[in-house]
């Protein structure tokens, strides 16, 4: 094929395959607003979890009350009490955010991932895919490769592809650098978490100890 045919073919298979790739970023899309809800209060539900495990050992350590007030008049929650409070603290925070958040979020995601399913079951985009790699069937790749064609850095489909692959190998490399810096970030995080949560209990279990003396 001359240049103006691999064009035409292209663009052709860029038509069929348009409504696909409009569907793909409706599902990314859902997914990351799914995977935001998810998340929704993250650290408060972890803290709320930290704090009621530590009142049930208060309270299977023979700590038993309510609530009472310190040597210093300050309100404070016994073993039975931070139980009650943190987990209706608890259960409050997975209600509202599956009931504002996390159900809606998730119910469109299924509808878009329905929608992507039919686009990819129409006759049009199945037939448009025979007869051309399958891990260059995407809008995306189609119209790198057409750029590639029509601005003169190849001149064939086959000097295309192998220009394409390299292209994509190196954005991988960066890709999989930035996962690095992610997971980095995160480690550090929730080691500070960690370390709250350490401070906390040390508090918790020493005074316990003054009035269990």
């Amino acid at each position: 094929m001359d240049k103006k045919e691999i064009l035409d073919c292209l663009s052709e298979k860029k038509r069929l395959t348009a409504p696909v790739a409009t569907a793909e970023n409706n599902v990314r899309a859902a997914e990351s607003n799914y995977e935001k809800a998810r998340k929704k209060w993250k650290w408060g539900i972890v803290i709320s979890i930290v704090f009621l495990i530590l009142y049930i050992l208060f309270f299977l350590s023979g700590d038993r009350e309510l609530f009472y007030f310190d040597e210093h008049h300050v309100l404070q929650a016994g073993g039975l009490g931070g139980i009650i409070l943190f987990g209706g603290i608890l259960f409050l925070l997975l209600y509202v955010k599956s009931l504002l958040y996390t159900t809606p979020a998730e119910k469109k995601l299924v509808e878009a991932q329905n929608i992507l399913r039919q686009e990819k079951n129409k006759p049009d985009y199945i037939n448009g895919s025979k007869n051309f790699p399958a891990k260059f069937y995407n809008y995306s790749d189609l119209f790198r490769l057409w750029n590639i064609i029509n601005e003169g850095r190849a001149e064939s489909l086959k000097e295309a592809y192998n220009l394409l692959e390299t292209q994509q190998f190196q954005q991988d490399q960066m890709a999989i650098q930035e996962d690095i810096r992610r997971l980095q970030q995160e480690t550090a995080t929730s080691s500070k978490i960690n370390a709250a949560a350490s401070v906390v209990t040390a508090y918790n279990t020493a005074k316990t100890a003054r009035r269990l003396r």
